[in-house]
């Protein structure tokens, strides 16, 4: 059948996130995603920052698509792939964002986007407890709604992350999340940033970042023990303490205060050093001064270099595939760091800078919400290597640098830091010229952004290609 075939493929992405330990260097431990939210007062420019790897392993080829502002016919609905109708609001909202090349292949869609009014949402995988792995991904729930469904619908139709939250957890209560044992979401504008952790029937519960704070995710809940009544930090499924107390998983006479992430989530996995590990160092890397994005980016591409942890391949010198679990990793489609910026328009203002690939090996680039369509290599690729998709380029190049990495990750690295380098010198002067137009004209200063990130989108690919030719005579030395 259809179905089993494509949820078996995200059950071997995911079913290792419990037995990690196991199964370390295997495909199965592709889905496993890291998430960082900076408050706005903790960034060096007062922006909200948000950075994602979406980790889904099997070739799952990502696209950027632009998706203009719809209007919707009463009546019309929005059918979920396990069979939800929800009904469509009035108008849907723009935005721009990354997709899996084929929703009939893997089953999801929308990784990472930003919308019109600077919505932002990225997704980590978690486990409920009492979800057993037999059941946790197949067969889909009947009138559910899955993890990408879940994003792409807030990119549809939220105005700020307090809404973005809202609307989450409405869908969540009503329809309930559908074939992952947990779930949960950054959710992001450029006043501040929330973390939604959603587990199985109908319940969640939403923390806001605090804007001095920069906080992190892994792949397992986090929300501790809060003041379920603050309104302003704190929003919640209805019955979240009842419900935990009709399965047994908390005891409100014990003494001990609630914490979502213990009495909801699985203990194996909310012990599992393959999260911990993450969770000890990101935060660690978070602590001290102001953030900025070039900073997300670097603790994205990180493998633990220089700490006790650290651990690289005797023979080829990689960090990946060693059984430390590391931020950059080879199953890596897509990484995102998203820069949310309200003292100017959303189509300049929000800007989501894509590196294809793992972050180590690839560039981040620039796409401003602006951008009314993509260049043909980044909205091309499918599970078959093809040499016309920056997908592919970029996941070649992770590859060959992989497996001869000695040889290759300071040319691969020092291209990729002078292309950035160019693009944050230029990105003011860029903006200052958006800007003017955009008094004048917003749909002149749209086109102006669309031929901006295009044009670096076109030159990041053919600088991949002639770096890839690079690479592979570097390796072919070595045969």
């Amino acid at each position: 059948m259809r179905v089993s075939r494509k949820w078996a493929l995200r059950k071997i992405c995911l079913a290792t996130l419990v037995f990690s330990l196991v199964f370390f260097t295997t495909v199965g431990s592709a889905l496993a995603c890291t998430t960082i939210i900076v408050g706005k007062n903790k960034t060096e420019d007062g922006s909200v920052l948000v950075a994602h790897s979406e980790e889904l392993g099997l070739n799952s080829a990502q696209h950027l698509v632009a998706v203009p502002r719809k209007e919707h016919a009463p009546g019309e609905v929005y059918v979920s792939y396990a069979g939800a109708r929800i009904p469509q609001p009035p108008v849907t909202y723009a935005y721009i964002a990354s997709r899996i090349f084929e929703k009939d292949y893997y089953p999801g869609e929308y990784t990472t986007g930003v919308n019109e009014f600077q919505v932002t949402v990225a997704n980590n995988m978690s486990w409920t407890r009492g979800v057993p792995e037999e059941t946790a991904w197949e067969p889909p729930i009947a009138g559910g709604v899955i993890w990408s469904e879940f994003t792409h619908l807030v990119l549809e139709r939220a105005r700020t992350a307090r809404e973005g939250v809202e609307i989450m957890g409405e869908l969540c209560e009503k329809y309930h999340l559908s074939s992952d044992p947990g779930t949960m979401f950054a959710i992001a504008d450029p006043n501040e940033g929330w973390w939604i952790e959603i587990a199985r029937d109908g319940q969640w519960i939403a923390q806001r970042v605090p804007n001095d704070a920069a906080v992190m995710r892994a792949n397992s809940y986090r929300v501790g023990a809060v003041d379920l009544n603050d309104k302003r930090n704190i929003m919640h499924s209805s019955n979240l303490v009842e419900y935990a107390v009709a399965k047994g998983w908390y005891n409100p006479e014990s003494g001990k205060p609630f914490s979502f992430a213990e009495v909801y989530g699985e203990p194996s996995n909310q012990e599992d050093e393959y999260n911990n590990l993450r969770h000890r160092m990101v935060d660690e890397a978070l602590t001290g001064g102001k953030i900025s994005k070039a900073r997300l980016m670097e603790i994205m591409r990180w493998t633990y270099e220089g700490t006790p942890v650290y651990k690289a391949n005797e023979e080829t010198g990689s960090p990946f595939r060693t059984g430390v679990r590391t931020v950059s990793r080879m199953n890596t489609e897509i990484s995102a760091v998203a820069e949310l910026r309200g003292g100017m328009p959303a189509d300049i203002g929000a800007v989501m800078w894509w590196n294809l690939g793992t972050a180590r090996t690839g560039v981040y680039v620039p796409w401003y919400l602006g951008t009314r369509e993509f260049c043909t290599p980044f909205t091309r690729g499918t599970n078959h290597y093809s040499d016309d998709s920056a997908y592919w380029a970029y996941a070649e190049m992770a590859r060959l640098t992989d497996a001869h990495y000695n040889e290759v990750i300071d040319k691969v690295t020092s291209t990729w830091k002078s292309f950035e380098a160019n693009e944050f010198a230029l990105q003011k002067g860029v903006e200052a010229q958006a800007l003017e137009m955009y008094k004048r004209d917003p749909d002149s200063a749209r086109q102006f952004l669309t031929w901006y990130s295009n044009a670096l989108g076109e030159r990041s690919y053919r600088v991949a290609r002639e770096l890839l030719a690079d690479v592979k005579t570097e390796a072919y030395k070595e045969e």
